[in-house]
């Protein structure tokens, strides 16, 4: 099973550096499990909640990916894109929401179903920071519960890892949590790993209004967060990486 309709994700979201140095850290989070089929039968409410106003919270098409007007739409053609020969009936997103007009996020999920709501794929939308790019890796999905892939890595996201490393992914969804890990390995060796691990819960106001209250500005925590955990790394010697485009060599 799978969450029905739109739901709340709350729960821990980590990261473990195991080489040269170690390093970890983790924090408690919300995101949003819509169904992108359904978004129009959220109805808006004043400052908590909107689709495309400013508001506490608020789902803008133009925060995700490019493509078609229609976000379903678009992911059917970037996993075509990509490779993937499936059906796609329905898609699911696992993002978090702007906050009062500010967005970012590390990794956003589409979940790719088929006609009988069997998870077949994942398409990962990855962004990084200062450089403000993004990139989509497809994640096969071969069992419905608990699937794993792995690939080289393509992107560059953390100035601390190398491009030459490969992504192992473990994937499981269904109606009461989502989990997620990636670890990354170089060479055999373990170097290191995030993840999520989320609850369920129903979509209703007074359960995002109690989160907003709680973390209001998480958007802008979470840029935070990337730069304080850099400098942590900084002083701890950790080799730094040039962007592909500039240079690989580390420093």
């Amino acid at each position: 099973m799978i969450p029905s309709g739109h739901a709340v994700l709350t729960g821990e979201v980590g990261h473990k550096r195991y080489l040269p140095k170690v390093h970890g850290f983790d924090y408690q989070v919300h995101y949003f499990w819509l169904d992108l089929d359904e978004l129009d039968r959220i109805p808006a409410k004043g400052w908590l909640w909107s689709k495309a106003r400013l508001a506490a919270c608020s789902y803008r098409r133009a925060d995700y990916l490019p493509g078609a007007a229609d976000l379903t739409e678009a992911v059917r053609q970037k996993v075509r894109d990509l490779g993937f020969t499936g059906a796609v009936a329905k898609v699911c997103m696992m993002s978090p929401l702007a906050n009062w007009g500010y967005y970012f996020s590390p990794l956003t999920l589409y979940y790719c179903f088929n006609a009988t709501k069997q998870l077949v794929a994942l398409l990962a939308e990855v962004s990084n920071t200062p450089w403000n790019e993004r990139h989509y890796y497809l994640v096969p999905v071969a069992d419905a519960e608990r699937s794993h892939y792995q690939h080289d890595k393509a992107f560059h996201v953390s100035p601390f890892n190398p491009m030459d490393m490969q992504y192992h992914w473990t994937v499981l969804a269904d109606a009461e949590q989502l989990e997620l890990s990636i670890t990354n390995f170089k060479a055999e060796q373990k170097v290191f790993s995030a993840w999520f691990h989320l609850a369920v819960q129903p979509f209703n106001l007074s359960l995002l209004k109690s989160l907003l209250i709680r973390r209001p500005w998480q958007n802008v925590q979470v840029m935070t967060r990337i730069y304080w955990h850099a400098m942590k790394l900084l002083f701890k010697a950790v080799p730094v990486y040039g962007h592909p485009k500039s240079k690989e060599t580390p420093r």
